[in-house]
C-alpha cells in the first residue's frame, strides 16, 4: 500500500507550470489595461505652431484708395475783362448816398467837394516825388492814362477822395496795377515837392490784401501838410483795364487811431468801393 503522505515528482512539477502561465496572463491584462488609460488620458494629436497672441488670425484689409485731388482751377472775377470808357468809367464813383450809409462821420451828409472833369491827371506844375521811384505812389500811372476823372466829397469832419485810371485794354491795367503795387510796398515814406518848397508827406503802413471780388489793397495814410498830420486810409482796386484809387481823411483833434474809427475802418471802406464798382459792371450788361 502506498504512503499517502509521500511526494509524488510528476504531479507537483505540472502544477507549478500552470501556475507559472495563470501570472503571465494577469501581468499582460494589467500592462494592455495601463496602455489604454494613457490613450485615453492624453490622446495624440496634431497641433499647429500657436499664435502668440491668442488672437484669431486674419488677413489685413487692404486700405481703401485716397479719393483723387481735386484741381484748382483759377476763376477770373466777373468784369476781369470788361473795358470802361470816358461814359461808363463814371459808374465806378461812389455816391453821396453810399458814404453817408457806410461811413459814420458822413452820417450828417456831405457836399460834393471836387467835380469830374475839374483835376487834371498828374502833378501839378513844377512838382516832383521825392524819391522820385515814389512817384507812381501819386500818379498811378507814368503817361498819361486813355481818360482820368477825380471826384471828392466831405464834410467839416472827413473826406472822400476817387480817381479813376482808364488804361487802353484790361492786360494794359493788369500791368499797370502790379507796378503800382510794387511801388507802393517800397515806398513807406515819400514827399511832394513844389518849386523847391516841400509840401505834403506821406507816411504809410504796410498795404494788405483787400477783401471783394476784385483785385485791390488797402493801407493806413497819414498826410502830414504845415506841420500837422491828417490820418486817413488809402485803396487801389482794379476793374477790367480801370484802376480806381480811393482816399478817406479824418479831420479832428482826436488821437489818430480814434479819429481813424469815424471813417469806420479799411474793410467798410473797400467794401463800399468794391460795391460800387459791381454795379457799373451789370451796367455795362
Amino acid at each position: 500500500m502506498s504512503d499517502p503522505l509521500s511526494s509524488d515528482p510528476s504531479g507537483s512539477e505540472g502544477r507549478g507550470r500552470s501556475s507559472a502561465r495563470g501570472w503571465w496572463w494577469l501581468v499582460a491584462a494589467v500592462g494592455a489595461l495601463a496602455v489604454l488609460v494613457l490613450l485615453v488620458a492624453e490622446p495624440w494629436s496634431v497641433q499647429t505652431e500657436p499664435n502668440p497672441t491668442g488672437a484669431a488670425t486674419q488677413s489685413p484689409t487692404p486700405p481703401a484708395p485716397e479719393p483723387s485731388p481735386t484741381p484748382s482751377v483759377s476763376v477770373a472775377p466777373p468784369g476781369s475783362d470788361v473795358v470802361f470808357d470816358a461814359t461808363t468809367s463814371l459808374g465806378l464813383f461812389v455816391t453821396a448816398a453810399d458814404l453817408v450809409a457806410d461811413v459814420p462821420a458822413a452820417k450828417s451828409g456831405v457836399t460834393e467837394q471836387l467835380t469830374s472833369g475839374e483835376l487834371p491827371w498828374g502833378l501839378p506844375p513844377a512838382t516832383a516825388v521825392e524819391p522820385d521811384t515814389c512817384t507812381l505812389a501819386v500818379t498811378v500811372v507814368a503817361a498819361q492814362p486813355a481818360f482820368y476823372d477825380a471826384r471828392k466829397w466831405g464834410n467839416d469832419t472827413m473826406d472822400f477822395q476817387q480817381d479813376l485810371t482808364v488804361l487802353p485794354d484790361p492786360p494794359a491795367a493788369r500791368e499797370a496795377f502790379r507796378e503800382l503795387v510794387t511801388t507802393i510796398d517800397a515806398c513807406p515814406t515819400y514827399r511832394e515837392v513844389s518849386n523847391g518848397v516841400e509840401g505834403a508827406q506821406w507816411t504809410a503802413q504796410p498795404a494788405i490784401e483787400g477783401q471783394g471780388v476784385y483785385p485791390s489793397i488797402v493801407l493806413q495814410i497819414d498826410r502830414t501838410v504845415g506841420g500837422a498830420t491828417i490820418p486817413g486810409y488809402e485803396g487801389q482796386m482794379l476793374v477790367g483795364n480801370t484802376i480806381v484809387s480811393w482816399t478817406a481823411q479824418a479831420f479832428s483833434t482826436a488821437p489818430p487811431q480814434t479819429a481813424l474809427t469815424t471813417l469806420g475802418g479799411p474793410e467798410s471802406l473797400s467794401a463800399m468801393v468794391q460795391g460800387r464798382a459791381q454795379l457799373a459792371v451789370r451796367a455795362l450788361g
